[in-house]
């Protein structure tokens, strides 16, 4: 039912005006005659000239005031509306200023928080996908873009299939698994293309606005993990078999000198020299462990002076160079004149770039070439170990610095126990300095060690 009292609602303003000044015409007409008549008619004109100003002024005023709001909403959430006019008036204004101090506060926070997680989003290394259960990509942060190689932007011209960017079987399962049956997946995944391994966990997510369902999946990238597992399981092997040889041959030429039988003296001295040899290959080992140990732990003593740099490599290609004649390799050097002197722990260089040296011999065929050089390069005194060997594949070239990584396809030396390399590098770090590697596959690898000067 029409409320009664809305029922003015329907009527315009100027039929209001119209009969609020006709009304009293009638009433002074009928109960006074004409002069009643005149002094109504005078008091309804003034009446309503009065009524239409403060009515005017009363719309300017909420015009203003819509305006302000909207302003304030859409346009600067700082303005604020001025507090003028009659008490009545402030008040207004006073509650529409302390809604936008509020709008603003919580419109401010929101925008903080989105801030905060699109960052914490934007920079986790945790790949996250967010799919329908249309199979459409609704969020990809920049880690999985990374991590499964393909671009995303939220906002794009239209739906994405998160078939047409993840072409990976596993995946795909998994999302259509949580998106539609609601389910909780883990996987293990290994992309053979790019020799990763990765550990994905989908679980569904509470339907959008429209009931579509959806589904999340948590993607971290288990390689350098598989591939330190697999290293240190490849040492543990390695170790065992060094040692398993040398403490053989060790206790069986023990065994012997046991007996107690005649032996001539050359016999003896045959297995003295095994036992001594086994004994020396063990000491190694537990030498380049202890010595990595202590490097990493920063308890390694390092003890400074200024060495000649070119003089440098003289002394380390007298301590490793003749290794390499034996192998059937040509040497050479390259060093640059006027090197000024580095501030280096002498013994501990020698020992890192003797270890490239060593490296460079290990994986060049008999034949190859072996050059050292040193230069000057900026702030920084370059020393360099190239070869002719196999080269290292790319995919390995971030790992060969890594302590027990030794290279899968190599064809060279592999007696030693993927220790030297880490060792290089640790005592180029506590000299401030950097090691790298360069590299191509069928052609040889150089390494470049950069110390600075002062």
């Amino acid at each position: 039912m029409l409320d009664r009292c809305r029922i003015l609602d329907f009527i315009p303003l100027r039929w209001r005006y119209a009969t609020a000044a006709a009304l009293p015409l009638v009433i002074g007409w009928s109960l006074y005659g004409v002069l009643g008549w005149w002094v109504m008619a005078v008091c309804s004109i003034v009446a309503v000239i009065i009524v239409w100003l403060i009515g005017h002024r009363q719309m300017l005023f909420f015009i203003r005031t819509a305006t302000g709001i909207i302003r304030t909403r859409s346009i600067d959430r700082r303005n604020r509306l001025e507090i003028e006019g009659p008490p009545e008036q402030q008040r207004i204004l006073n509650a529409v200023n302390r809604l936008a101090d509020s709008v603003e506060l919580t419109l401010s926070e929101s925008d903080r928080n989105r801030r905060y997680q699109e960052t914490i989003l934007n920079e986790i290394t945790v790949g996250i996908l967010v799919v329908d259960e249309n199979g459409i990509l609704q969020y990809a942060n920049p880690a999985v873009c990374r991590m499964l190689r393909f671009d995303f932007s939220p906002r794009g011209a239209g739906p994405t299939p998160l078939a047409a960017k993840v072409n990976i079987y596993e995946i795909n399962e998994a999302v259509a698994m949580s998106a539609t049956a609601g389910e909780t997946v883990r996987r293990s995944v290994e992309l053979y293309n790019t020799h990763r391994h990765l550990e994905l966990y989908s679980r569904p997510l509470p339907p959008d606005e429209g009931g579509v369902r959806r589904a999340m999946v948590i993607i971290n990238d288990r390689t350098d993990e598989y591939r330190l597992s697999v290293a240190m399981r490849e040492f543990v092997a390695n170790a065992s078999h060094e040692l398993r040889t040398p403490i053989a041959s060790i206790q069986a030429s023990v065994d012997t000198l046991k007996l107690g039988a005649e032996l001539p003296p050359e016999v003896i001295e045959q297995f003295l020299d095994r036992i001594d040899d086994g004994t020396q290959r063990m000491t190694a080992l537990v030498n380049e462990l202890m010595e990595l140990t202590l490097l990493e732990s920063g308890r390694s003593p390092v003890h400074f002076q200024m060495t000649d740099a070119a003089e440098l490599i003289a002394s380390v290609m007298k301590s490793h160079g003749p290794v390499g004649i034996r192998s059937d390799h040509e040497f050479s050097t390259e060093i640059a004149d006027d090197l000024p002197d580095v501030l280096i722990d002498r013994p501990k260089i020698e020992r890192a770039i003797g270890n490239l040296l060593i490296n460079a011999q290990k994986f060049t065929p008999p034949g190859g070439t072996i050059k050292l050089g040193c230069k000057k390069d900026g702030e920084f005194v370059a020393y360099s170990v190239q070869d002719s060997g196999e080269g290292i594949d790319p995919e390995e070239t971030p790992h060969v610095f890594e302590r027990f990584y030794k290279s899968h396809r190599s064809s060279g030396d592999r007696t030693g126990f993927g220790l030297g390399l880490a060792i290089t590098k640790n005592i180029v770090e506590i000299h401030n300095g950097t090691v790298e590697v360069e590299s191509v596959v069928g052609e040889g690898s150089t390494f470049t060690v950069r110390l600075p000067i002062s």
